[in-house]
């Protein structure tokens, strides 16, 4: 059973991990353990990284799934990452939209955004 408890419903106090058990020796360990990253993601973060995995990042797939825009995958990608306290690696700036698009590394719609964002730029 998946249970996401960050907060002590009585006082609201941040929850820690504070005992680890085999299922099948029994054995216990008690200690107080750091929650990882990912575990602190919300639900809705934690599905969007789920999709993001299985369509192995094609924004396009990603499109068809979650049935959103490119702009609004791009902003929870944006979201995911500060959620999770991270920072975008630079990328090939100098990568021809047009180019990729005709090598199908991209769909029309990734060309478009990044033209218009460079145009803004």
């Amino acid at each position: 059973m998946k249970v996401k408890l960050f907060n002590c419903p009585s006082c609201s106090e941040r929850m820690v991990i504070s005992e680890l058990k085999c299922p099948k020796c029994d054995l216990k360990i008690k200690k107080e353990f750091e929650v990882c990253e990912f575990c602190r993601l919300s639900e809705e973060d934690h599905e969007f990284l789920i999709i993001f995995l299985r369509t192995q990042g094609r924004i396009t797939d990603m499109e068809k799934v979650l049935g959103v825009s490119y702009p609004t995958i791009k902003s929870r990608i944006e979201n995911l990452l500060k959620n999770l306290g991270l920072s975008p690696v630079a990328g090939d700036t100098d990568t021809d939209p047009l180019e990729a698009l005709a090598r199908g590394e991209m769909s029309v719609d990734e060309a478009i955004a990044i033209l218009k964002q460079r145009k803004r730029k």
